[in-house]
């Protein structure tokens, strides 16, 4: 699966981390919040009178931020992202090996993006990007404020294991609220379900935000969802519901977010659960499949962003965003 960058709302991909433990980021995504900025630092900004730069192409737009610090993360027990693991990822997104995305699912489209590492006056390392971006974007970027990255990593069990990049299905989950054993044990129901061992991966994943999200991703390739069916994909994020615990400073009655990605080839779709009661969570995987297949095998326009259904419980319907 590529690299993608993301920038989304708090309600709601590889860097290498040098740690004491020697353990690796698998992925990187990006969200709103702190462990990356200074309370009140805003961190996006839109260059230049009404949001472009004269002597710029009309339809694009500077843009800039920024992504994570190498500050202690609170909600992670002080966890801090070295400053060459910085370095690292901003290489690898100045060569163009990480697509930017809106709130976990629109493509934002841009040009001649650059990252670098800088210094705050505290002694505190940015990462930081500049950006053209395309002005019929707007409708994503308004609305995005503090930004920062979000990491998966192994779980404990895993750290020494060596990483698939390729597995078909994949499960995370934010390491604040579910813990590695009720990730391995959401892991043991697929397993029971039919999944090969050697196709799946679960991991944490590490939200820098101000306080993280109850926040669960699945990546999953749309032959194994049709093989699996989308109720044994639901007995693995029942567990994850059934073992979520509220971190010290977390919200009790937040709601969860469930995001789950379906790939079929080069195409995509991402279906996008916000629910506080785990029975509404159940009834929109209930009915994933059926959503997923209207998206497949129409050729898209090479111009759109990847397709996003949002549940809506009003109306029992996966729509499109």
């Amino acid at each position: 699966m590529g690299h993608r960058l993301l920038l989304h709302r708090c309600t709601a991909r590889r860097v290498t981390r040098h740690p004491a433990e020697g353990e690796q980021f698998s992925e990187m995504s990006c969200s709103r919040g702190a462990g990356g900025s200074r309370r009140g630092e805003r961190v996006i900004r839109h260059v230049g009178a009404r949001g472009h730069d004269r002597g710029m192409d009309a339809e694009w737009r500077k843009a800039g931020g920024i992504l994570m610090t190498d500050a202690p993360i609170r909600a992670y027990g002080g966890l801090r992202i070295p400053r060459e693991a910085l370095e690292d990822f901003a290489r690898r997104v100045t060569a163009g090996e990480v697509s930017l995305h809106a709130h976990h699912d629109n493509r934002v489209r841009m040009r001649n993006l650059q990252v670098d590492v800088v210094d705050r006056e505290d002694g505190v390392s940015m990462l930081r990007f500049v950006t053209d971006r395309h002005k019929g974007d707007d409708q994503w970027l308004w609305a995005i404020h503090p930004l920062s990255a979000s990491l998966t990593i192994p779980i404990a069990r895993d750290a020494e294991r060596a990483r698939r990049d390729d597995a078909a299905l994949s499960l995370r989950a934010d390491h604040a609220w579910f813990a590695d054993a009720v990730l391995i044990e959401a892991e043991q129901r697929l397993l029971a379900n039919g999944v090969e061992c050697d196709g799946l991966r679960v991991q944490r994943a590490l939200q820098f935000a101000s306080e993280p999200e109850p926040w669960i991703l699945v990546d999953i390739a749309r032959p194994l969802l049709t093989s699996l069916g989308a109720g044994a994909l639901w007995d693995a994020i029942e567990v994850l519901f059934a073992g979520r615990t509220t971190p010290a400073h977390g919200d009790a009655g937040a709601a969860t977010v469930v995001n789950v990605r379906v790939t079929d080839g080069d195409g995509a779709v991402t279906a996008v659960v916000v629910a506080a009661d785990e029975a509404v969570a159940q009834r929109a995987l209930g009915s994933l499949e059926e959503a997923v297949g209207s998206f497949f095998g129409r050729p898209p326009a090479s111009s759109a962003p990847e397709p996003v259904m949002l549940w809506h419980e009003d109306s029992s319907a996966w729509m499109r965003a």
